[in-house]
């Protein structure tokens, strides 16, 4: 079984509102992405929440997601990778690492990570469009350990450098796996560009 956890824990300081609940297209962000892996092939999803957990427990709508409250969100990412590890399950062969605030990530995306990752049994599976690496990525349970050793405010890159070759890449035709939304500047140039498409 292949489970996914969603990082959405942070503070959204540099948004200046939980931007977990801030609507595209009508939809708070963090539903968008949970939408996509509703219908995607993973067995579980774990949403990990911290900063304003009460408020987006209340806007966003959760199905079968499990849903945990990381109560050291203050200290990082990283203490939000090792929370989402632990409710993964013992029968999880690998998990696919998603960001609260990538909401345009294709379903087919994720089943292509899958599909690679049943197919190589890589320890590490990176989406890529054209040529730049980008996210969700999927970690082989064997990598657990080392991502439980991460401390501090980053997420597992320093897990991919170490085993560098193991990686697999996966060409995907989806900018969406290079979009994050961080800031209001994020936000307005995405509206914008859907805007424009609608047009």
């Amino acid at each position: 079984m292949i489970a996914a956890v969603v990082l959405a824990a942070g503070v959204s300081s540099r948004m200046g509102k939980p931007k977990q609940t801030l609507p595209l297209n009508g939809v708070p962000m963090l539903e968008m992405v949970l939408e996509t892996l509703r219908r995607s092939s993973v067995g579980r999803v774990v949403v990990v929440l911290g900063a304003n957990a009460a408020v987006v427990r209340k806007r966003v709508k959760f199905a079968d997601e499990l849903v945990v409250v990381n109560p050291r969100f203050a200290e990082g990412m990283s203490s939000s990778l090792r929370l989402g590890l632990e409710h993964a399950g013992p029968e999880a062969d690998a998990v696919i690492i998603a960001l609260g605030d990538q909401p345009f990530v294709r379903t087919r995306t994720i089943d292509k990570l899958v599909e690679a990752y049943e197919r190589s049994r890589a320890h590490i599976v990176i989406p890529t469009y054209h040529g730049a690496r980008g996210n969700p990525v999927l970690f082989d349970r064997s990598v657990f350990p080392q991502i439980g050793r991460i401390r501090g405010d980053i997420g597992a890159k320093p897990v991919v450098q170490r085993n560098a070759g193991d990686v697999l890449e996966v060409e995907v035709p989806d900018g969406g796996v290079l979009v994050d939304i961080d800031t209001p500047a994020d936000l307005m140039e995405v509206r914008r560009k859907k805007s424009r498409a609608r047009a």
